[in-house]
């Protein structure tokens, strides 16, 4: 969940929404002459976001901008992560870690515990994916952009996101291959049933986490992406009447396929790492 660097009355209701991460944003949603107060505002959204078991990061502006000053004013609020928007390059990222790792030094902060979310937003980040993402060890996951990287391919953008398709299943096969989170484009329409399918067509790929500006957005994410109880019903269903006929017992119900008996192996194989992150962060929504 992205909200601005200096607006409380966003960052409150971002906190309230549920979201998993919070992006306290000194880039896109915070405008130069804010920058200064808001670096101060966000050492304190860290702690609030501690504070409910939300982790806290932040996005910096490019270090060729005010991304050094964004990082010097945020750090000591120890945020988990930090985001560079517009990555094209590993220079870039292994600048920024480079400049993390003194500031860790400097403020008395436990080494190598900031981690890097390059953004890509261009052609040229997609292309050089899998050298960003391999550019530092703190690099764990990767967040595509929508509305620049719909700008540089000049793509026509629709609620449908055809437009996007191709290119997120790349962003999705680069971040797994380097071992990285994918985290997918926002939905920027105002539009829930084309929100729901977008969703649909995100899980249906593999797509786990997504990003969002709007508040109202998180429940419907968080919805498409954490296994139902129905669902897991189901799973568990199919795998004992497919483990069951294939061990030559009577299985009930109609033949269960190998591809959905594995599809629902790996749905019950979410599940429980999602309640083992939950119990080791606080978090009783799924409990």
């Amino acid at each position: 969940m992205f909200a601005p660097g200096l607006d409380t009355v966003r960052q409150q209701a971002a906190l309230e929404s549920g979201p998993d991460v919070i992006v306290a944003d000194l880039e896109e949603f915070t405008s130069p002459a804010d920058r200064p107060a808001a670096r101060a505002r966000i050492v304190t959204l860290m702690a609030e976001c501690r504070a409910r078991g939300i982790v806290g990061a932040v996005r910096i502006n490019k270090l060729d901008g005010d991304g050094l000053d964004d990082l010097r004013g945020v750090m000591p609020g120890a945020p988990a992560a930090i985001f560079l928007p517009h990555t094209e390059t590993a220079a870039q990222i292994q600048a920024l870690d480079q400049q993390i790792t003194a500031l860790e030094r400097e403020f008395g902060l436990a080494p190598r515990q900031t981690e890097i979310v390059p953004t890509l937003e261009s052609a040229r980040g997609i292309v050089a994916t899998a050298a960003i993402l391999s550019a530092s060890t703190r690099v764990s996951a990767c967040l595509l952009a929508a509305e620049d990287l719909s700008a540089d391919l000049d793509a026509v953008r629709g609620p449908d996101g055809i437009e996007l398709h191709a290119v997120r299943a790349r962003f999705l096969v680069e971040c797994i291959a380097a071992g990285c989170v994918p985290v997918d484009c926002p939905f920027n329409y105002q539009d829930a049933t084309a929100l729901a399918a977008d969703l649909a067509w995100a899980r249906r790929i593999g797509l786990k986490a997504k990003c969002t500006v709007y508040p109202h957005q998180v429940a419907a994410i968080h919805a498409a992406f954490t296994p139902s109880a129905q669902q897991i019903a189901q799973a568990q269903d199919m795998i004992g009447r497919y483990e069951a006929a294939r061990d030559g017992k009577p299985a009930g119900g109609a033949r269960v396929d190998p591809p959905d008996y594995n599809t629902a192996r790996r749905l019950l194989a979410r599940d429980a790492r999602l309640r083992e992150w939950a119990q080791a962060s606080g978090d009783t929504a799924l409990s």
